[in-house]
């Protein structure tokens, strides 16, 4: 219950005091993670000084520097990466004994950039592979980075999103030159691993993945394992011989990488539109530049995505009536899922017969709430849970749809949380056995006070929570709420 209280978004501020002054570490972080809180607020909760309270408040910025306990374990860097700390502050951390709190640094992405090079010259591998990996390194110390002796080290300056092509070249080639003496097998060894061919491939790799490689260098890797190829195949400045060539990779991972890139030409494109791996023609489906007559004879035979396609949502008006109109049902409901739908296309999608078109066009915003009615007069009880998704759902229907026998857990789920759901409506969905619906009711505003307070007392305690985070708890009752729990 006064967990709910600390989520409950009309908790007032003199009560937040009274939760914070609980102790109760759940309910103390429960009531650091709100949104918005205030500085008075902020002061509550370090005032009760519990340290990994206050590190997490610190860390994410929400005790101001002057504020912080002197005492408070980590303080110094939960201060700089909290992003509240004098600038002075980094270069001391960046001087900490312990390693892990220097490569904390070298790893923040707004870490000063003398402060991450400074960290370069560390005796610490792990730090300095850090700061050469920092975007924030001055892009002109890369270039010493990319012959430090350790692979891992050139790894991470293959990944810094400023490192140039032509160091991109250098390494994509042959791990960086000289040869590297060190890899992450044999960093921390006195004795060096007679071979580090495959610390040299992860630098390679790390290159081939970076997007300002030039593409020409990527030649040696087209037959490379997917985990490596993957990393480039979604280019869209590949030569169209190298698409070629991964549109026949073994993988059928990569195949769909490559399904999926708008570069592929339409004649490719057709060809793997009929790949035998299903999650290839999948991936022509969500292709930018499928052609629409490709992608209707495709979603005819596929599994139907679950979010609107690229292709279908950059279609003009013209070409969705085309879709809107076409006798694949399927097609049809591509035009119902995107997200922009002009108005008359909404209406026209409303009397469609398909039951998969329905589902989609129940809960559009731009279609009218009094065509709801319609849509499930046609289908029935398996559009129950679309309509009750529509923000305009009248509470008249949402009423309707709780009575019938043949609701589902999904439909009442819904019904539960629709803002426009009245209390009587709420309480046919408290008497269904899932635990989920019934929770929605607990934490929705309409309930009637009596049953918002019965489900806070109730002895199983399953709502409690819910019901006490329900914004319509009146303050006097959120008050005696708290009193009788902390004198328990």
């Amino acid at each position: 219950m006064l967990l709910g209280l600390a989520e409950n978004p009309a908790l007032p501020a003199r009560l937040f005091a009274r939760l914070a002054a609980s102790g109760d570490e759940e309910v103390l972080f429960t009531l650091a993670h709100r949104d918005e809180l205030t500085l008075p607020q902020v002061r509550d909760l370090v005032a009760v000084g519990n340290p990994s309270l206050t590190g997490f408040m610190v860390r994410i910025g929400l005790v101001p520097w002057p504020e912080i306990p002197e005492e408070q374990p980590g303080r110094l860097l939960d201060a700089v990466l909290g992003g509240v700390a004098p600038a002075a502050v980094w270069r001391a951390v960046a001087t900490d004994p312990d390693p892990e709190a220097r490569q904390e640094v070298a790893y923040a992405d707004d870490a000063p950039a003398d402060v991450i090079t400074s960290l370069i010259r560390d005796l610490d591998l792990p730090v300095v592979a850090s700061a050469a990996a920092n975007p924030n390194l001055p892009p002109e110390l890369l270039p010493h980075l990319a012959r430090h002796p350790s692979t891992v080290v050139r790894q991470a300056v293959a990944e810094n999103e400023n490192a140039s092509p032509s160091l991109l070249a250098a390494l994509l080639a042959d791990g960086g030159w000289p040869a590297p003496t060190r890899c992450g097998a044999c960093h921390r060894r006195e004795v060096a691993c007679a071979d580090h061919t495959p610390g040299v491939r992860r630098v390679r790799l790390a290159a081939a993945g970076h997007p300002a490689v030039p593409p020409a260098g990527l030649a040696a890797f087209l037959d490379a394992p997917e985990n490596s190829v993957t990393t480039f195949a979604a280019r869209t400045d590949l030569p169209v011989e190298f698409l070629n060539r991964l549109a026949t990779h073994p993988c059928d991972d990569v195949r769909a990488v490559i399904a999926a890139n708008p570069a592929v030409p339409e004649t490719l494109l057709r060809t793997l539109a009929a790949d035998r791996a299903p999650e290839v023609r999948r991936s022509v489906v969500e292709n930018p530049s499928v052609p629409l007559d490709l992608l209707t004879t495709l979603v005819a035979n596929e599994r139907m995505p679950g979010k609107p396609v690229p292709r279908v949502e950059s279609a003009s008006e013209l070409e969705l009536r085309t879709m809107a109109s076409s006798r694949v049902a399927q097609a049809r409901a591509l035009v119902a899922d995107r997200t922009r739908l002009p108005r008359v296309l909404a209406e026209q999608l409303a009397s469609d017969p398909d039951i998969a078109v329905a589902q989609r066009i129940a809960a559009r915003p731009e279609l009218a709430p009094e065509r709801l009615a319609e849509i499930v007069e046609r289908h029935g009880p398996r559009v129950f849970t679309a309509v009750a998704r529509h923000p305009s759902c009248p509470s008249a229907l949402l009423q309707r749809m709780a009575e019938h026998p043949a609701g589902t857990r999904r439909a009442l789920q819904e019904i539960a949380r629709h803002p426009a759901a009245r209390s009587e409506t709420l309480l046919l969905c408290l008497a269904s056995e899932d635990l989920d619906t019934r929770r929605r009711v607990a934490a929705h505003p309409a309930l009637a006070l009596p049953v918002l307070e019965s489900l806070i007392d109730a002895p199983d305690g399953s709502l409690a929570q819910d019901a006490a985070a329900n914004p319509a708890l009146p303050e006097r009752v959120m008050e005696r709420l708290i009193t009788r729990a902390l004198r328990e």
